[in-house]
């Protein structure tokens, strides 16, 4: 990633239209922390955020409450017309387990996964690290740092 920013300066620098490259992808705050480069003044970054009740439209909002939610909001399992379960859960392995992980240090994946469960059934809910600790049998001050 160095050498490809480092190019992509040099050449934006050359010549000042915008709009020359287009980079995307979900790695944000490990490509942050690795670039020396900041492309300062040079950039302009877009956050896409999962779609809207309104942005359904009409299309789905016939979908039932139940339905909606296991199907979730991002743009490319309507596009794509793909299967939620698969897409989340892969979404779930690649960025919760892969890049979650790397970043808080976790050392016991199935403790993780089981924090992680715990979290997800107490949504709504006013948050207890204490109880969420016990648990997921660690200390309430792990429950919050994780």
């Amino acid at each position: 990633m160095h050498h490809l920013l480092s190019y992509i300066q040099a050449i934006v620098d050359q010549r000042s239209a915008p709009g020359q490259f287009i980079l995307t992808g979900s790695q944000q705050l490990e490509v942050l922390n690795t670039v020396s480069q900041s492309l300062a003044g040079r950039t302009a970054l877009l956050k896409l955020l999962p779609f809207s009740m309104a942005e359904l439209g009409r299309r789905y909002l016939p979908l039932s409450v139940d339905r909606l939610l296991l199907t979730g909001f991002y743009p490319r399992i309507y596009d794509q017309q793909l299967d939620p379960t698969q897409t989340l859960g892969d979404y779930f392995e690649t960025y919760v387990e892969r890049d979650m992980r790397q970043l808080a240090a976790v050392k016991n994946l199935s403790l993780f996964e089981k924090f992680v469960r715990l979290c997800a059934g107490r949504i709504g809910q006013i948050l207890n690290l204490q109880s969420l600790g016990n648990d997921a049998g660690v200390s309430h001050t792990t429950a919050r740092v994780i």
